[in-house]
């Protein structure tokens, strides 16, 4: 969530009349704070943990002991100090957390030398047990889920282990056993669940739940889906199908009626639908599919575009009322100088996140990211299906390349008319924005299903790997122009840019990857940026449709290819190149650091400030010391601009994403393989001291400098949210 900023200056570019969100110095202070200060805590107690584990082998049992436990004295003795000074509640709440971890690395510990012969359930349980106090005094989310998480590990492998209650009910019947442990999952995280709204109540119906609760339900709607697909894969259909069939609608419906009729969350009834579709197109396939002979694969691919088009139907209603409510408004409202008789006459479009014209419908324009996930991931597999029913249909016709060429081009046709009714169709005023989701997702389908043909027709006419994956790329830069639909667009422009980054590695330039997504990302993400001003200033409405999938797809790739598949140990297994290649550690961040201080001029220039003002070189000193402090860990440098870039545009999904990616690249830095545990401890060391020495900085900087403004809270009902991919 982000603050607005005082009234002057004015919030918003007024000279393209078009909603421009400035976040105001007090959330950018905020941010920064915590961030450094998180960060630098958990780089710390990693190069700890990297540092032990280099040496474990040459260490005896007092040493490793000593540490650990030297590690946990010094955590809690921190804490004392902090509490006794009545100062630094998220350090107080970080070194708990610390401690926690700290505590099962100890239990561990004693098991492994000692050989104590414990189940590892009994681990997990006596961590849960020993940390209690701390998840009290603490009141942190993430402690509190890493509670949850162990009770919920210790229960699954205590019922592992068998017997559990079942021999004096049911007798030894392993069928009864996963049942019930699946039932009493499902009650066990429901409860927490419960427990955490019961807290949180307090809150305003129109504000979205804190994060951790989320977290809690998706695990909630996972076990509770699982007991909905129980009796599907099980041969017994007597007792265990009606226990398991009643404990999964119970479930739901509680959901239901708790984010529907008491307190509206459209990311729970997301879930929920999602949840629905699968129980039910599971239960399709094993009672109907096998009856309808060569005809199942499409059935079951119109049944779940039906299904999917039903449910989103009516999650986009259902949004379109809330935005409707004046306590449910959520977004930024555009600050112009226009006097009203020339908005009456110009007409400007107020924001482009709800701009909506003749060719695009409201819905596709506003609809929240996780519908927008729904609608893909259903998208994917009715192509799927479709695709393997044209392949039963056609079956030896299709070895014929001209034939695949002349289905492809059909199938995209087909497609290119059901996403635009209106070119081929005179239309009535009253049915332009009549929801059309059933005819899109079917036009996704149709497709996606095109593209997977042309992919084999592409696969046949090229010998050369290069030739094929260049035309590839070629042909979804193609579909990106022609196909104006945000979800279209998203897929097209992703796989374009992994076709790049595939070029990039294979040319032995994967230097150029990061920093060239970065660029890509930041150029249309950045609402102050040269292209975004650009395209506001142009007539053409499709230009936010364009620029926000590539923004999503541009900042995805660069998380993929710096968190998770780290082009640098990578490269010559993705392109098949053997060869001497090594990869140039210090061009590639050196580069991303360009990119990262072009990102920091931008957003500096909404406020009238340039990069050599004394804030200016500030910021850049901060940003070229962790870029070099971080050259052979990149992918913190890579998250740490994703989320800047989430902040400056006040995008709380791109903000959830970095977050999440810099969490799992730092626990992932362990296995990578390119560098040695004595190296990834000395540079998160580095890392540590770095952040730290900008957490000083940036305090000393704001509490010295009378330029900044420093802004009063503003009004809780002023926060603003963001619901894109849209």
């Amino acid at each position: 969530m982000t603050r607005l900023s005082a009234p002057t200056p004015p919030l918003f570019n007024t000279t393209s009349q078009a909603a421009t969100p400035r976040v105001s110095s007090e959330t950018w202070y905020n941010f920064f704070n915590r961030f450094t200060a998180i960060t630098s805590a958990i780089s710390l107690v990693l190069a700890l943990v990297f540092f032990i584990a280099y040496n474990w082998m040459d260490m005896g049992k007092i040493g490793k002991f000593g540490l650990v436990q030297a590690a946990l004295v010094i955590t809690i003795f921190g804490y004392t100090l902090l509490v006794y000074k009545g100062v630094s509640k998220l350090g107080q709440q970080l070194l708990l957390l610390i401690a926690s971890l700290i505590t099962g690395s100890l239990l561990a510990l004693v098991g492994q030398v000692y050989q104590t012969g414990a189940d590892s359930w009994q681990l997990f349980f006596g961590w849960a047990v020993l940390i209690i106090p701390w998840v009290f005094l603490a009141r942190l989310p993430a402690l509190w889920l890493l509670w949850l998480g162990l009770i919920n590990l210790s229960f699954m492998f205590y019922t592992a282990t068998g017997g559990f209650l079942v021999s004096s009910f049911w007798g030894n019947n392993p069928l009864y056993l996963d049942l019930l442990r699946l039932v009493i999952l499902t009650a066990l995280n429901l409860g927490a669940l419960i427990l955490g709204l019961m807290v949180n109540k307090d809150k305003p119906p129109h504000q979205p739940l804190p994060w951790s609760l989320y977290v809690i339900a998706i695990w909630v709607v996972f076990c509770a889906t699982r007991l909905g697909l129980f009796p599907l894969f099980q041969v017994d259909e007597g007792l265990a199908t009606g226990i398991s069939l009643t404990a999964w609608a119970s479930v739901m419906a509680f959901l239901y009626w708790r984010f529907y009729k008491k307190q509206r969350d459209l990311l729970m009834l997301t879930m929920l639908s999602g949840s629905a579709i699968i129980v039910l197109m599971v239960m399709a396939s094993q009672y109907i599919a096998p009856h309808l002979g060569d005809a199942a694969l499409f059935a079951m691919a119109f049944l779940l575009i039906t299904l999917t088009a039903l449910a989103v139907n009516g999650l986009r209603q259902l949004n379109h009322s809330i935005k409707q409510h004046p306590g449910t408004k959520q977004r930024l409202e555009p600050v112009t100088q226009t006097t009203a008789t020339q908005a009456t006459v110009t007409q400007p479009i107020s924001d482009p996140i709800t701009v909506e014209n003749s060719h695009t419908s409201s819905e596709s324009v506003k609809t929240p990211w996780y519908i927008q996930l729904l609608l893909a991931i259903s998208g994917l597999f009715s192509g799927a299906l479709i695709t393997g029913f044209l392949m039963v249909i056609l079956g030896n016709t299709l070895r014929d390349m001209l034939m695949k060429l002349i289905l492809s081009g059909l199938l995209l046709f087909i497609s290119f008319v059901l996403f635009n009714p209106q070119l081929f169709k005179r239309q009535a005023t009253s049915t332009v924005n009549k929801s059309r989701t059933f005819s899109e997702g079917l036009a996704f389908a149709l497709s996606l299903s095109a593209q997977a043909f042309l992919a084999a027709v592409i696969g046949e006419q090229f010998d050369s790997t290069v030739a094929m994956v260049s035309t590839f790329m070629l042909l979804q830069l193609f579909l990106l122009i022609a196909f104006k639909d945000t979800l279209h667009r998203f897929i097209s422009a992703f796989i374009a840019l992994g076709c790049l980054v595939w070029l990039f590695s294979y040319f032995q330039l994967p230097e150029l990857s990061a920093p060239l997504l970065a660029l890509i990302s930041a150029a249309v993400t950045l609402p102050n940026s040269r292209v975004m001003r650009a395209s506001r200033t142009t007539k053409n409405p499709y230009n936010y449709t364009l620029f926000k999938p590539l923004s999503y797809a541009s900042t995805l790739m660069l998380l993929m290819v710096s968190v998770v598949f780290i082009v640098a140990e990578n490269t010559q297994s993705i392109a098949g190149v053997a060869g001497d290649f090594v990869y140039n550690y210090f061009l590639a961040q050196g580069l991303l650091i360009a990119v990262c201080l072009y990102v920091a001029h931008i957003i500096l220039s909404q406020y009238s400030l340039k990069l050599t003002s004394k804030m200016g070189r500030l910021i850049a000193l901060g940003i070229i010391g962790l870029g070099v402090v971080s050259i052979y860990i990149s992918g913190i440098l890579a998250t740490s601009l994703v989320i800047v870039l989430a902040i400056a545009n006040a995008n709380r999904t791109l903000l959830a994403l970095g977050v999440s990616a810099l969490v799992g690249y730092i626990f992932w830095y362990y296995y990578q393989l390119d560098t040695s545990l004595l190296q990834k401890s000395a540079s998160l060391l580095a890392v540590s001291i770095v952040l730290f020495a900008i957490y000083k900085l940036i305090n000393i900087a704001y509490s010295d400098d009378n330029n900044l403004p420093k802004l009063q809270k503003n009004d809780p009902s002023k926060l603003t949210t963001d619901e894109e991919l849209s």
